[in-house]
């Protein structure tokens, strides 16, 4: 091992930099703004080692998450790399080329050649007489273009890794470049239209990604992960990574369909056709086509969060109810349609992660023709442990159709209601729920006593 070592360092070529042409990409993205893309390219290694240009990365790359194996040929390994992200500009270029001479011509073909000696936003500076003068300034906006004699060294097109590659043979490898990058993202719409009698919504889901990671994925196998995952903080990492690594290493086709799977405690989803997500660009795909959903319109004064009556919709994630499958976290956008048959906008909630079996509750708006007040009408102290408090719940229906609202009353400490004029259901330690039907242009009053003890 040694003596091969040896032989490798004797016979270092640092030979023109070897392109990688991509065979293809995958990428998997998560919806906490982190993707992870596997990139298949084909590159030519020089026996000892060869410096290698791995190009068109993503420009939010962490460098410190690469990794490099070899699926075809002769073993390889990564001695060192640099992630290059200066990237060729104007702007770039003229600070590169101070105190260096170029050619400047004008909007009126007029061709001025002298050493640049200053370039801020507006103006460039030029000296005619290699010190001597004159020194003439030009402004930016009026400029034809400047011609530069080459590319300033340390300047790229292109975000790349630069590695330095030891090999023992020449050849053709095939290898596998994994990494992590920020600045992706996805998230889930829903859109459905609730029907007439506002018991079932007609719903259909996109996932949206978000790109702005600094390249194109072209034709690329596409996942997502919906779930929470942890990453490590890091202080202070210098994304300017340099270091040596050894990492060895007939009729309407359908449209493409996600399919569902368990990641770890993640839920994977993965696109069965492949799909293009370009730099700086919102791309959308259907994730499951359109679906009737059994919901309950729920009406429900609940003063600790609203003085109004709020509307809601419910529904059970099951295969009863018209689902059945993992929900990622998103927003659900609802329509109805008027007397005229024209689809109108009634709200939208945004819904967490929904396991199946588990339920969603989406919050739409205020009624508008129902009133509800809340009064403490009474507080009494019994002893010096006990008080007393009596309430009055007032429900007005402007409507001219009969309702049932939902109040929600909210206890601490150790309570128990000593009389009342309705009903209720015990939700939890603190919470009771009150249903008071309430006839059309008619009222409806609840009133309770509660107890509290210390």
């Amino acid at each position: 091992m040694k003596a091969t070592v040896t032989m490798l360092l004797l016979l270092i070529v640092l030979a023109p930099f070897a392109q990688a042409g991509q065979e293809s990409v995958s990428i998997t993205v998560y919806n906490t703004d982190l993707a992870l893309v596997k990139d298949l390219r084909r590159i030519d290694l020089e026996r000892g080692v060869s410096e290698v240009r791995f190009s068109d990365v993503a420009q939010r790359i962490d460098p410190t998450s690469v990794h490099f194996r070899v699926l075809e040929g002769a073993a390889a390994s990564v001695w060192e790399q640099n992630y290059r992200f200066d990237l060729a500009s104007s702007s770039k270029i003229l600070e590169k080329y101070l105190d260096k001479d170029v050619d400047v011509v004008t909007e009126d073909a007029d061709l001025f050649t002298g050493t640049l000696i200053s370039v801020d936003g507006s103006m460039i500076v030029l000296d005619q007489g290699r010190g001597r003068g004159p020194i003439i300034t030009l402004n930016r906006d009026k400029l034809a273009y400047i011609r530069f004699p080459s590319l300033p060294k340390g300047l790229i097109s292109k975000p790349s890794l630069v590695w330095r590659i030891g090999s023992e043979e020449s050849g053709e490898r095939l290898v596998e470049v994994t990494y992590l990058t920020s600045s992706i993202n996805w998230h889930a719409e829903y859109v459905g239209v609730v029907s007439a009698e506002d018991d079932a919504i007609d719903l259909a889901a996109w996932v949206s990604i978000d790109n702005r990671s600094g390249t194109a994925y072209t034709d690329a196998e596409l996942d997502l992960v919906a779930g929470d995952v942890n990453r490590a903080q890091v202080q202070g990492m210098d994304i300017a990574y340099k270091g040596a690594r050894a990492m060895v290493g007939e009729g309407m086709a359908p449209a493409p369909e996600f399919h569902e799977e368990q990641l770890f405690e993640y839920h994977l989803y993965k696109l069965d056709a492949r799909a293009t997500v370009n730099d700086r660009e919102i791309k959308q795909l259907t994730f499951f086509p359109s679906t009737a959903v059994t919901v309950e319109k729920i009406l429900e004064f609940d003063s600790r969060q609203s003085a109004d009556v709020r509307v809601l919709l419910e529904f059970e994630n099951s295969e009863e109810m018209g689902l059945g499958q993992p929900l990622p976290a998103g927003i659900v956008r609802l329509y109805k349609e008027d007397s005229a048959g024209d689809l109108q906008f009634i709200g939208e909630d945004r819904i967490d992660h929904t396991a199946t079996d588990e339920d969603v509750r989406l919050y739409l708006g205020n009624a508008f023709d129902i009133v509800g007040e809340r009064k403490m009408m009474n507080s009494r102290k019994i002893t010096t442990r006990v008080r007393e408090e009596d309430y009055e719940i007032t429900l007005r229906n402007h409507k001219d159709e009969n309702v049932v609202i939902r109040v929600v009353e909210h206890f601490h400490g150790y309570w128990t209601i000593t009389a009342k004029t309705h009903e209720f259901e015990k939700k939890d330690a603190g919470r009771v729920e009150f249903s008071v039907p309430v006839e059309a242009e008619g009222e409806a009053v609840v009133r309770y006593t509660v107890r509290y003890e210390y």
